[in-house]
């Protein structure tokens, strides 16, 4: 039977953007649309790392809240590091703000878990530097609290604790898992738990949502290490109704890597606190975004800034996975992903990689450059080169991911590889400058010899626009002697 669309589009989101991301899904042929007219069975809103330390810094959180009320959210799950600090305290602010938006009565169903922060923050060394600035101490984390973080967490958020957990939300099973610690003590066994869950997480007809602080290993998060210890994939992987969310890496969602199907669906949440991008001169884990390699002049990304989530519709044979603009209350700032629930899995990486577009500039965009006295971040007295160019474009909604900049020396040597995020990456398109601006430290240029410079735009997948390039060959002289010793 030939796929339909429902006439009835999910709240928040166009029709056009609906039925273009339902294509892209590749819907199965068969898939019950009928079952879509009378709207969502589920609703829930995500967010992950919030990080908060002292009243005030709940703001965001709470304003994630409000988005997620307005919508008729019948659950909030948020994916660990509640308190950058791991006190009481902050955990109190957590529920303060909940208590503002949805008072007691409210039948919005809260799913919190534990992350590393919420554990060990308070012994991170810059972490215990600013509590203790603060007037806090390690005395108030919550594993230090008497009855350790069960009992603390029973009282702050009056539910029960459990290293593994099952939650029921109008018929949906949501598992949680907690974080071991950093010795591994409260390890939970989550294997064991989906084993003993089985038979009811299976046959009930449903997708099932998993969530634990961790990147699962072998999914979103495993390519910078950061996953988990590797035990909860084998199990997982035997439930293909299984939808896991996870956060820690503070990556925004406008890197497509950030779901992944294969056995089952990942999705790795975004963060409330700040984004974090690497191995890019403007991509750091530095929490006021700077690199500190880069020159002075290379924006990059503040504290606070970048607070993204997801609002999730689930239905008969979808779930759509709206991506948004906390900051921007809510607006869209990329495509929703539309999953499947039988059949196809369009966001398996090599499908996703045909889908996602690839940049291209302007017709006639060049590159221009030209060179200045400045400093580095170090406050070394530095000459640098300037690369200013057009902003690349896609079609709508989709993201420019980052710019290649290169100096190739036209003697077959080399060439100097700078990669370079956009200073708008964390935020909406809307954002996104006309022009863009790199800075190469001339000591890193090629030296006596010929080269030209080019730019590239690429995709989430390293995928290139052609590239533009200044029009002209530069020639290094001899000279870098000379900088090293008045460096130095």
């Amino acid at each position: 039977m030939k796929a339909t669309f429902p006439r009835q589009v999910p709240s928040g989101l166009s029709r056009r953007d609906f039925i273009l991301s339902s294509l892209a899904a590749s819907f199965v042929a068969g898939c019950r649309t009928a079952d879509l007219f009378g709207g969502p069975a589920l609703t829930f809103g995500v967010v992950s790392d919030i990080h908060v330390t002292t009243p005030g810094t709940e703001a965001r959180y709470e304003k994630a809240l409000r988005l997620f009320k307005a919508r008729g959210a019948d659950a909030v799950m948020v994916c660990g590091d509640l308190a950058d600090w791991g006190t009481v305290g902050s955990w109190q602010l957590v529920r303060g703000a909940w208590k503002r938006v949805f008072g007691d009565g409210d039948a919005t169903v809260p799913l919190l878990c534990t992350g590393n922060h919420d554990f060990d923050g308070w012994r991170y060394g810059d972490m215990t530097m600013e509590m203790h600035a603060n007037g806090h101490s390690e005395d108030e984390a919550a594993v230090r609290a008497p009855g350790g973080i069960k009992a603390a967490w029973e009282k702050t958020f009056g539910e029960p604790y459990a290293p593994v957990r099952i939650r029921s939300v109008k018929g949906y099973d949501f598992v949680s898992a907690e974080y071991a610690g950093e010795d591994g003590r409260h390890r939970p066994d989550v294997a064991g738990f989906l084993v003993a869950y089985a038979k009811r997480l299976r046959d009930s007809g449903k997708p099932f949502f998993f969530f634990q602080h961790l990147p699962i290993k072998g999914t979103t998060g495993d390519s910078r290490g950061w996953a988990d210890g590797g035990s909860v994939f084998p199990v997982l992987k035997t439930f293909p109704n299984a939808v896991s969310f996870t956060g820690h890496t503070h990556c925004p969602f406008v890197d497509e890597h950030q779901i992944w199907q294969g056995a089952f669906t990942a999705i790795s949440a975004p963060s409330l606190s700040y984004p974090t991008l690497f191995g890019h001169e403007n991509g750091t884990a530095r929490r006021d975004g700077s690199a500190a390699n880069a020159m002075q002049m290379i924006p990059v990304r503040r504290d606070l800034e970048g607070t993204q989530g997801f609002f999730v519709s689930v239905y008969a044979d979808i779930i759509v996975v709206e991506r948004i603009d906390v900051e921007a209350n809510g607006a869209k700032a990329a495509p929703a992903w539309i999953i499947p629930l039988t059949g196809a899995k369009p966001y398996a990486w090599a499908e996703a990689e045909r889908r996602v577009p690839v940049p291209a500039f302007p017709a006639g965009a060049a590159v221009r450059c030209q060179t200045r006295n400045t400093e580095n971040r170090q406050g070394k007295w530095t000459i640098v080169m300037t690369c200013e160019f057009p902003s690349a474009t896609v079609p709508e909604g989709w993201r420019v991911f980052d710019y290649e900049i290169r100096a190739v020396p036209t003697d077959g040597s080399a060439p100097l590889v700078k990669l370079f995020y956009s200073p708008a990456y964390h935020k909406l398109p809307s954002c996104e400058p006309a022009r863009q601006r790199f800075w190469f430290d001339v000591a890193e240029l090629p030296q006596d010899t010929d080269y030209v410079i080019e730019v590239r735009a690429r995709n989430c997948f390293g995928k290139a626009s052609a590239p533009i390039t200044a029009g002209r060959v530069f020639h290094g002289k001899p000279g870098l002697e000379k900088v090293k010793k008045v460096r130095t």
